[in-house]
C-alpha cells in the first residue's frame, strides 16, 4: 500500500512503559489508522536516540502506511555506569526480549492493533540487540536489518554466549530459534568508511566481557562479514551491503533499511 506523500500528516507520541516505568517507548501510527499494517521496531543505538530513531522512518512509514514503535532502554537502568545490558539481551532483573515484547503487546492494546508482519531494525547497539532478539525470536518476525553492529554473535554452538551461541539458553534463558531463522529474511548494512569508530573494548572487569570478543575480527567490517558468513554456514541466506562514503551514520543507514524493508512489504 502506497499513499500519497505529500497529503499525509503522520500521528506521534511517547510514554513510559506501563508494566515498568524505567522504560519507554514512542511511536508513529500508520497514517491509514487501519489497525492490521505493518509493524517496525526501531531499535535506537547506545546514543539512546530512540526518537531521531523513529522519526528516521517518516518516509517509509508515509509511502508504505506502515506503524513504527521505537523503544527507549536507558543506561544506568541496574547500576551506574552500565549501558550494555539490552546489548546482549539481559542484565540482573531485566530481560530485553521479554521487555520488548511486553511493550509491543501493549503498543498493540493501546490502540486496538494487530499489525503483521512485524521487523526488526536495529543500528549500532541496537543492531547487537537486534541480531541477538532474532536469533531467539524470529518466529516473531517477518524480517531483520541489522545495521553496523560494533560486536556480534556467530551462530556457532561451539563457541560460549555471546561471541556464538553456546549455553545460550542457560546464559539469557532462550534457546536459538533455528526454525525461525529458516525462514527469516536478515539484510545487513555497514558504511563503508564505518570501520572501528566507536569500537568498545571491554576488560575482565566488566559484565560483559568475553575472551573470545574478537573472534569474528577486529573492526565492524570483519565482524559484520563473519557473521554474514556464519549465517550463510547454517543455511540462511543474509543480504549485506555496503554504502559508499557513509561512516556510522544512522541516517544514510536507515534510508537502506527502508529500501530493504520495502521490498518484503
Amino acid at each position: 500500500m502506497s499513499l500519497g506523500v505529500d497529503a499525509v500528516v503522520l500521528d506521534k507520541g511517547g510514554a513510559g512503559h506501563e508494566a515498568d516505568s524505567r522504560f519507554a517507548c514512542a511511536w508513529t501510527l500508520a497514517p491509514s489508522g487501519k489497525p492490521d499494517r505493518p509493524l517496525l521496531i526501531a531499535m535506537h543505538g547506545s546514543a539512546r536516540d530512540h526518537l531521531p530513531t523513529r522519526d528516521a522512518f517518516d518516509d517509509l512509514a508515509m509511502r508504505r502506511d506502515i506503524h513504527v514503535l521505537a523503544p527507549l532502554f536507558p543506561a544506568d537502568v541496574t547500576r551506574p555506569g552500565y549501558s550494555d545490558g539490552y546489548k546482549f539481551l539481559r542484565e540482573p532483573g531485566v530481560d530485553y526480549a521479554a521487555l520488548l515484547e511486553s511493550m509491543i503487546a501493549a503498543f498493540r492494546a493501546q490502540f486496538d492493533l494487530h499489525p503483521q508482519p512485524i521487523y526488526l531494525f536495529g543500528f549500532s547497539g541496537g543492531a547487537q540487540f537486534a541480531l541477538r532478539y532474532a536469533l531467539v525470536a524470529a518466529g516473531r518476525l517477518s524480517g531483520a536489518v541489522i545495521a553496523a553492529p560494533g560486536a556480534v554473535t556467530l551462530l556457532d554452538a561451539g563457541l560460549p554466549w555471546w561471541p556464538g551461541v553456546g549455553g545460550i539458553e542457560q546464559a539469557i534463558g532462550r534457546p536459538v530459534d533455528a526454525r525461525g531463522l529458516a525462514g527469516l529474511p536478515i539484510h545487513l548494512i555497514i558504511g563503508a568508511n564505518d570501520s572501528d569508530q566507536g569500537l568498545v573494548a571491554r576488560g575482565p572487569d566488566h559484565p560483559d566481557y568475553s575472551p573470545f570478543a574478537e573472534v569474528a575480527g577486529a573492526n565492524r567490517h570483519e565482524r559484520i562479514e563473519a557473521l554474514k558468513e556464519s549465517l550463510e554456514k547454517s543455511g540462511l541466506r543474509p543480504g549485506l551491503e555496503y554504502l559508499d562514503g557513509v561512516g556510522h551514520e544512522l541516517g544514510p543507514v536507515a534510508g537502506a533499511a527502508s529500501r530493504a524493508i520495502e521490498k518484503w512489504l
